[in-house]
């Protein structure tokens, strides 16, 4: 049973099915073995003057990094200069890193009202700005789901709000998230992007690139190279856009007007489908291509 804010009951008898759906739709995240390093990152001062401030690294030996961003401007780049993951804002408070999952726990300027989203986090509940991580039981079912008077609670348990998320945001414009990657890290990585969140990457070597991306939300990329695969999935007006690829596969999907682009590709197997007005475009050597368009929408591909 759900209720709404206010305390209003409205039969929802669908809960339970919505939640086992978005669980099987979502990636979650792969923790490797032997402890990660893991920090709460919600009393970590703002950076002065606008600037960034590293406030949380990551152990090298895990699988994959992965990323979830409501709202930022996000930077990954690679270097030789270190030998951890490191991660850097200028709003620290407004992030939560635990294990290998870094996630926007709290927004410069704070959402209202409620909603059900599934990531690569798996599936959370968003209350006036912040947010609930929804538990399951044993046997993986969410029997009952409430909110009400702003207190969220699953099959009789009282959640608290993600560390990071339970106090207002004090930065103004968008968040500014940096990555450093060391140079030998050869794990995956995992990207949720809504809203008009930007993420860059520099370049990026090893294991699984899965960019899934919703609203206006951007993707850049100078070079995936080295993977075993590569999914780019855009869901509304999002864009990718990546220099260089070289992958064992790639699967590409759009569903609404967004875009997909490749500048030059290689790929032994591949997959592309367009669903409404979106465009691919792509450059390159893409073997064993399966193209599906349905709607006004265009996938142009190339050999190079």
């Amino acid at each position: 049973m759900f209720s709404n804010a206010t305390g209003e009951r409205a039969g929802r008898p669908g809960w339970v099915g919505l939640y086992a759906a978005l669980s099987v739709l979502v990636c979650q995240p792969v923790q490797a073995a032997g402890p990660l390093l893991e920090i709460q990152s919600a009393g970590v001062e703002r950076a002065v003057s606008g600037g960034t401030v590293s406030f949380a690294r990551v152990d090298p030996g895990a699988p994959e990094l992965v990323l979830s961003v409501e709202s930022a401007n996000v930077s990954i780049k690679r270097s030789s200069q270190t030998d951890a993951i490191s991660v850097s804002s200028n709003c620290p408070g407004h992030w939560n890193v635990t294990g290998n999952l870094i996630r926007q726990a709290g927004l410069s300027t704070t959402q209202k009202g409620v909603s059900l989203k599934a990531d690569a986090s798996g599936a959370h509940m968003l209350v006036n700005g912040r947010i609930y991580q929804l538990p399951r039981d044993a046997d993986g079912a969410v029997r009952s789901l409430q909110v009400k008077d702003g207190v969220v609670t699953v099959n009789g348990r009282k959640l608290e709000p993600l560390p990071g998320s339970d106090v207002p945001g004090n930065c103004t414009g968008p968040d500014q998230l940096e990555i450093t990657v060391p140079e030998r890290y050869g794990g995956g990585l995992i990207i949720s992007c809504r809203g008009a969140s930007r993420v860059a990457v520099d370049r990026w070597t090893g294991g699984n690139v899965v960019a899934s991306l919703s609203g206006t939300a951007d993707f850049a990329a100078d070079t995936l190279k080295g993977l075993e695969k590569a999914v780019i999935d855009v869901n509304g007006d999002g864009r990718a856009r990546i220099k260089s690829l070289a992958s064992k596969a790639f699967v590409a999907n759009i569903n609404g007007a967004g875009k997909v682009e490749v500048d030059s590709g290689q790929s032994d197997l591949s997959n592309a489908t367009v669903s409404g007005a979106g465009t691919m475009t792509l450059r390159g050597k893409f073997r064993n291509l399966k193209k599906s368009v349905s709607g006004t929408g265009t996938i142009d591909v190339a050999e190079q």
